[in-house]
């Protein structure tokens, strides 16, 4: 019975994006990497392409230079994001050796000019965004696990169909990084429901998909956590619990023969767990500060190290006692503020974002906070968004905060920048207090409530 309810939505969808894809679909060749940019709106500053696993900068292309040419070396794959500066427009790109790239920027798209690859790529991940909506009520009503199997095992057949209908006009390599895509959108999705929404025991067989999951394609790399996620179930189906994280470590190396894959896992599930606790809630209690120097020192010779150090040491930083880095932020009137400015006061700072629901929906309590504290002269509350809009900003503070409640402050793209890194700022809300010496009492308080409040008070006794 459940057939006719899923395939047939599946081959009108199949028959439209066919379609679709053929009429955006140019020829390209092959050269040089290099990223080219034709802008067609000179209003936005600069264009940023990102590593998509790690995060890192690959390149910043300034727009006012428009159509100019940049090459820079890699020597494997990459997925990574485009995004523009002042806007929120992203594409997903997958950027290759002897590579060449045409990057269209106008009001409302970004996309790469004539490139099957990134066509392809970001229709997967918006056919898995549709899923979504087409099925929402179903994947996360009814607990039927099951039916949800079947549901992604459905789409990933009906995508990879899609996929090889292009066997004539893309590589071999083409076609296998794409079908990885195609798996790993729908296997992290199926991670995400089983692991975090509805907690199955890792026994069940619902996780049993893994074992389509290799553990020695170097193609792994495009998106490392679903491996991660496998060794994971393997682990604790062996064992009650992870008793360290060196034994986790032990058996990524156990697993994985592919030594240079090998160290890459390891540098990103240091990473990971550090920087995203709320998805490894098996690991995050064993993310101590005398734990992670021992990861460190069992990891000083992996080559993939500086993904370690950057997560380490802005978490080293972002601990209770250490001295609070001193930021910048603007006010709606352009005016500035620095952290330094208010040596001698407590400071809680909230790290928010118009485009983040949960960021909106706890904004009414904080705001209570600000409310409460108006009057207290020894405590400054700083809203502090972290988002690239700052028009966008403007008009919803003004909207939600007519009192002025607080003080509101912008620091653009504040994830990405030292306020970000400094503070360990990976997901947003962020929740962060800082003594009147400019020392960091807890970087990650818990969402605001009568019982912030109260801690609030007891440190307000100490001043």
């Amino acid at each position: 019975m459940l057939w006719p309810i899923i395939i047939q939505p599946m081959k009108i969808i199949k028959l439209f994006i066919f379609a679709f894809i053929i009429s955006i679909f140019g020829c390209s060749g092959k050269s040089e990497f290099t990223i080219r940019v034709e802008n067609n709106m000179p209003i936005y500053d600069s264009l940023f392409i990102r590593d998509l696993v790690t995060n890192q900068l690959l390149v910043s292309i300034p727009l006012s230079d428009s159509e100019k040419e940049y090459k820079f070396p890699i020597n494997k794959p990459i997925n990574a994001t485009i995004q523009v500066k002042e806007s929120d427009i992203s594409y997903i790109t997958i950027l290759k050796p002897n590579s060449k790239k045409i990057i269209v920027v106008d009001s409302s798209s970004l996309i790469t000019k004539h490139d099957k690859l990134d066509s392809l790529a970001n229709f997967i991940l918006q056919n898995n965004n549709n899923m979504f909506r087409v099925y929402g009520a179903e994947i996360f009503g009814e607990d039927n696990p099951k039916r949800i199997r079947h549901l992604f095992d459905s789409i990933i057949v009906t995508r990879s169909k899609i996929i090889n209908g292009f066997k004539n006009t893309l590589s071999k390599d083409d076609i296998e990084i794409l079908e990885f895509e195609n798996r790993t959108r729908a296997y992290n999705f199926l991670f995400f429901y089983g692991r975090w929404i509805r907690s199955y025991s890792l026994d069940n067989h619902f996780f049993n998909f893994i074992d389509s999951i290799k553990n020695n394609n170097e193609i792994n790399k495009l998106s490392p956590t679903n491996l991660l996620y496998k060794y994971e179930v393997q682990f604790l189906r062996q064992n009650d619990s992870i008793p360290s994280i060196n034994s986790f470590l032990s058996f990524i190396e156990k697993q994985t023969k592919n030594e240079d894959l090998q160290d890459f896992l390891k540098a990103i599930y240091i990473k990971e767990v550090i920087e995203h606790p709320q998805y490894w809630k098996r690991h995050r209690q064993l993310f101590t500060t005398p734990s992670i120097k021992l990861a460190l020192d069992h990891e000083k010779d992996n080559k993939y190290s500086s993904l370690i150090s950057t997560s380490t040491n802005s978490y080293f930083h972002s601990q209770q006692g250490e001295k609070a880095f001193n930021f910048i932020a603007k006010k709606p009137d352009g005016s500035e503020v620095s952290l330094f400015d208010l040596k001698g006061k407590l400071v809680l700072i909230d790290a928010w974002a118009t485009w983040c629901a949960p960021c909106i929906d706890e904004r009414p309590d904080m705001l209570k906070i600000a409310e409460n504290f108006k009057d207290n002269n020894k405590i400054t509350i700083l809203m502090i968004s972290v988002e690239r809009s700052i028009e966008k900003w403007k008009k919803y503070i003004a909207k939600t905060n007519p009192e002025n409640l607080g003080i509101e402050l912008i620091i653009e793209d504040g994830l990405n920048s030292e306020f970000g890194k400094k503070y360990f700022i990976k997901s947003i809300p962020k929740y962060i207090l800082i003594d009147h010496k400019g020392n960091i009492i807890d970087s990650d308080l818990n969402k605001p409530s009568p019982a912030l409040e109260q801690f609030l008070k007891q440190e307000l006794t100490k001043l």
